[in-house]
């Protein structure tokens, strides 16, 4: 039995990111491979980020059953590509990541294509499907599920977490082309990454996160002296320096970052890695010793420059935190991406101009990106929620149906997910007042740099947002 597993490229016309090998495949892979399947893995980087080719790939291997995940930016790209190989190979299409579980009856309705979709970790659940297909069995007793039963959608219990981590097999990375991918660590000197992970799970509760749409709360991690024995082999093997530690924040728990940290320093291994951190997990200590580790960018979530705006998303730390941490991890001297968030529920133009200055604040600091985001809403979140309960999405919004927003294009932001807007300001307003706060020469740069892509509509809305640059207040 052939099995295939997919990740859609994305949109032509909003790449935002470079794309590296996606751990949650390999670690797919490596359980299926350890039953003893055939499997191959079909990413963005093996079909140079074209919709038809992946396709085409796909249909030639001729797979039993094809394995999709998808964010929710990418699943019109994933939705188009599960029903052209449906019909052609009559695959059993499974379906999961961040979007499908939290839309699952939304996305059978929509989707005839999709014949399960699996929520929460899927490791031990995409053995336990890829039997049932096999030996043409239902699928009622497998934990962790939703498929269809003569034209019902069952729900079955969820999966236990797994707790022991360190007994995963080591991610598959063999089954990627390695040497296709050109992603660097940030702030190495263009240092290829891996990612790895020590832990799972994340104990804090953000309003907007899908970690709260996929039950990862629990956080659980692996024994350091297990987590570098992979690191070492990946290091040995492929020939790897540099790593993205993909822990959804590797900083919660104190005595395990300080444990992986000294077993490298003990094990000498030159190495260079990127973390996700938060600011109230940190201090000069800790990230002097992540920084002798090889530790060589961080990216701190802090969202808000207002305290009141922090409480109400349920963020758990406060400005004056997240100033300590943005001064001492300059001093200590990681380059670092501190990530802000505008348009959030309840936000007024006073809060949004205390994230304004706080974003101004840390530009001034060497090695440093602050950067912003408009809020986009996911489903599952409690983002989500207040969203059908104000009115910024209708009732019968459907996350598995065409949807796209041009406006977001000139916003800079993913136009086929929705973006809380809500009164007193509107999206236009909030670019407008961004805009309005930076130099001159980012004014230029920008204008130039972006006109050339857009179309006449979007000419239309940056025309109308910068008539607001000069009216606003």
């Amino acid at each position: 039995m052939h099995i295939v597993l997919v990740e859609a490229p994305a949109d032509i016309n909003f790449i935002t990111m470079d794309y590296h090998p996606h751990p949650g495949l390999a670690y797919l892979g490596a359980f299926l491979e350890e039953s003893g399947y055939k499997v191959s893995i079909i990413d963005p980087v093996s079909s140079n980020n074209n919709l038809q080719q992946m396709i085409k790939q796909v249909i030639e291997l001729k797979p039993s059953m094809v394995g999709f995940t998808a964010t929710t930016a990418g699943r019109f790209q994933a939705i188009q590509a599960m029903k052209i190989i449906k019909e052609v190979t009559k695959a059993f299409i499974v379906a999961g990541g961040s979007h499908f579980p939290p839309t699952a009856r939304d996305a059978f309705s929509k989707i005839p294509e999709i014949d399960c979709i699996v929520k929460g970790e899927g490791e031990n659940t995409i053995v336990e499907i890829a039997r049932a297909v096999e030996a043409n069995i239902p699928l009622s007793k497998i934990d962790g599920i939703f498929f269809r039963h003569n034209g019902e959608i069952i729900e079955t219990p969820d999966r236990p977490l797994n707790e022991d981590l360190d007994s995963l097999p080591r991610p598959a990375y063999h089954l990627f082309d390695l040497k296709r991918y050109k992603i660097h660590i940030r702030g190495s000197k263009n240092v290829p990454g891996l990612g790895v992970i020590s832990s799972r799970g994340c104990p804090c509760k953000c309003i907007f996160c899908s970690i709260t749409a996929l039950k990862k709360h629990k956080f659980r991690k692996r024994s350091p002296e297990f987590f570098l024995d992979e690191v070492a082999y990946f290091q040995k093997i492929y020939g790897y320096r540099g790593f993205l530690f993909n822990d959804d924040t590797i900083t919660i728990d104190r005595n395990h970052i300080v444990s992986i940290c000294e077993g490298i320093l003990k094990r000498k291994m030159n190495i260079c890695w990127s973390a996700l951190a938060r600011v109230n997990t940190v201090d000069k200590d800790l990230l002097s010793l992540m920084k002798s580790a090889g530790c060589c960018y961080i990216m701190y979530g802090i969202e808000s420059g207002s305290d009141k705006t922090l409480q109400s998303l349920k963020k758990g730390i406060t400005v004056d935190q997240a100033t300590k941490a943005i001064e001492t991890t300059a001093r200590v001297g990681i380059p670092f991406d501190a990530m802000f968030m505008v348009s959030l529920p309840g936000e007024t133009m006073q809060e949004l101009r205390k994230t304004i200055s706080l974003i101004n604040k840390f530009s001034a600091y060497p090695n440093v990106r602050a950067a912003y985001g408009f809020t986009a809403i996911y489903p599952g979140t409690e983002v989500e929620k207040l969203a059908y309960q104000q009115g910024v999405l209708p009732r019968d919004f459907s996350w598995n149906t065409q949807y796209a927003r041009p406006l977001y294009n000139v916003l800079g932001t993913d136009p086929y997910t929705p973006c809380w807007e809500a009164p007193p300001l509107s999206l236009r307003d909030i670019k407008a007042v961004i805009f309005k706060s930076r130099p001159l020469r980012y004014k230029i740069r920008q204008i130039f740099r972006k006109l050339r892509f857009f179309s006449p509509r979007d000419i239309i809305s940056a025309f109308q947002i910068g008539i607001r640059v000069f009216t606003i207040r």
